[in-house]
């Protein structure tokens, strides 16, 4: 007992220290464990949260793709959805302007209750094949779930109408 006494006498900082050292690794290694193998599973994270209130079934994807091939200017229409994203493609019988494929596009977000329109983003994807008379186009756009309209890139040149 009295070398242990001794012991603790001569070297109680160091004790001290190393107890806190300990402490300290403990808890690093409880934080590092937390942030990089956390308990949650999915890869969005919570980003999916509420999902299977407002979930895009496949009647609400058939009504939508009936509803667009009944247009006259539509030649094909696809739909599907990943994540939180609705992925819809049209492809557009020759002689549709650019101009008119968008705004059919926007159009096309009113076959859908505001409660998709505040959970999901939308991106589209507009096609017209080339033909002798016409250059054709591809097109993308998107729609945020913040915002009000569609954004469209600008890959395909507008001809200016004079």
């Amino acid at each position: 007992m009295k070398k242990m006494k001794k012991l603790w006498m001569e070297n109680r900082v160091l004790f001290v220290l190393f107890t806190i050292i300990i402490i300290c690794a403990c808890i690093i290694l409880g934080v590092m464990l937390n942030y990089f193998f956390g308990a949650t599973k999915s890869n969005y994270g919570d980003r999916l949260n509420g999902i299977e209130n407002v979930e895009v079934t496949d009647e609400i994807k058939n009504n939508f793709l009936s509803a667009m091939k009944s247009d006259e200017t539509i030649l094909d229409a696809t739909i599907y959805t990943k994540g939180k994203i609705v992925y819809i493609a049209f492809t557009f019988n020759i002689g549709v302007s650019l101009v008119e494929a968008q705004s059919k596009a926007l159009a096309s977000l009113q076959a859908f209750e505001q409660d998709y329109l505040d959970f999901y983003d939308f991106h589209f994807t507009l096609k017209e094949e080339a033909s002798e008379s016409n250059e054709g186009f591809l097109i993308m756009g998107s729609k945020n779930v913040n915002g009000s309209g569609l954004v469209w890139n600008n890959n395909t040149e507008v001809p200016k109408e004079e």
